[in-house]
């Protein structure tokens, strides 16, 4: 019987069945005050509760997560300083946001006191270049939209974005493949008209909630859990997002996903 008990725990480290313990409300609330971390990350704390978002997935000393579209990388850097010197952090861009993101992510990566932070720069998502089954946490913050954001006009002028629209089956369902099999996928992005479709994506910069839902469920994800915390009842949804009055108070969603077969 010792044996077999030892060749289940040989089996279960194998397959990277280690059981991280989250991090406190308290404990994550206090990584937002530390001295080194910048005014102006900490001015959005309020708009963006990083606190409870990272309790809400689950995030935790040692782990090793994957901020996908991460842009300038402030989220990043909060997973960073929460999963600690033994956790990992890998903050990724593809070509249309590492355009948007590239001066803050290397103006973040200069003063950057922690090592733990692997970028992959202008990459696509399905071109990831990680292992199966090595990723705790898969997150993205309000870029859902953005695979689907091909051309937006300025100044009257339509200018491309992306030639086409990113295929959310290949990238997604390469994320499902880099999660641990307990791993979890997050999704937060800009509350948009149910039924508005794509073009919410190229006009306001927001999403039907139920297309990503749709999509990520369709490729084997499991919806396991709902946040709130984002929710603005006075945003006016057929507004952009950088509109004066609603910028960075608009009414966001918070989405949990496991892989099929999760207990």
């Amino acid at each position: 019987m010792h044996v077999k008990y030892l060749m289940l725990m040989m089996v279960c480290v194998s397959f990277s069945c280690i059981a991280y313990e989250p991090l406190s409300l308290s404990r994550l609330q206090t990584l937002l005050t530390e001295p080194n971390r910048s005014d102006v990350d900490k001015q959005h704390d309020a708009n963006r509760k990083p606190a409870q978002i990272m309790r809400f997935a689950g995030v935790a000393s040692g782990q090793t997560i994957l901020d996908i579209y991460a842009g300038g990388g402030w989220y990043s850097e909060l997973f960073s300083r929460a999963v600690g010197e033994q956790g990992k952090v890998y903050a990724h861009n593809d070509r249309l946001t590492w355009r948007f993101g590239k001066k803050e992510m290397l103006a973040r990566s200069k003063r950057q006191t922690l090592k733990n932070i692997m970028r992959f720069d202008q990459v696509a998502i399905k071109e990831i270049p990680l292992s199966s089954s090595s990723i705790d946490i898969a997150f993205m913050g309000i870029n859902y939209h953005d695979l689907f954001f091909t051309h937006r006009n300025r100044n009257g002028e339509r200018q491309i974005m992306r030639d086409k629209v990113v295929d959310y089956r290949q990238a997604f369902s390469h994320i499902k493949r880099l999660l641990k099999p307990e791993g979890v996928l997050i999704i937060i992005d800009h509350h948009a008209e149910a039924g508005s479709g794509y073009e919410a994506a190229n006009n306001l910069h927001r999403i039907d909630e139920n297309i990503v839902k749709y999509q990520l469920q369709s490729l084997g994800f499991v919806l396991k859990e709902e946040a709130f915390y984002l929710q603005n009842p006075n945003d006016d949804l057929e507004q952009s997002v950088f509109a004066k009055d609603i910028r960075g108070k608009t009414s966001r969603f918070i989405l949990k996903f496991g892989k099929e077969g999760q207990h």
